[in-house]
């Protein structure tokens, strides 16, 4: 598998919002994020924090954006 220079792993905070009052808010999770660097990518930082999912995984032969690097 070829390493792709592009990709990019985050660890993160995810808090839950409180929707009424009278609920608690559930404890923060912390998870790990995957995105693509490069300017033509499907799936940039802000994408992936949203609950996106990169499918090449950093293997260059599933890279969706091949022929633009």
């Amino acid at each position: 598998m070829a390493k792709c220079q592009f990709y990019r792993t985050e660890a993160t905070t995810i808090r839950t919002h409180v929707m009424r009052s009278d609920r608690r808010e559930m404890p923060p999770k912390r998870v790990v994020v995957n995105w693509c660097a490069h300017d033509a990518s499907p799936l940039h930082r802000e994408a992936a924090l949203a609950g996106g999912k990169l499918v090449c995984g950093g293997d260059l032969a599933k890279c969706p954006i091949a022929d633009k690097l």
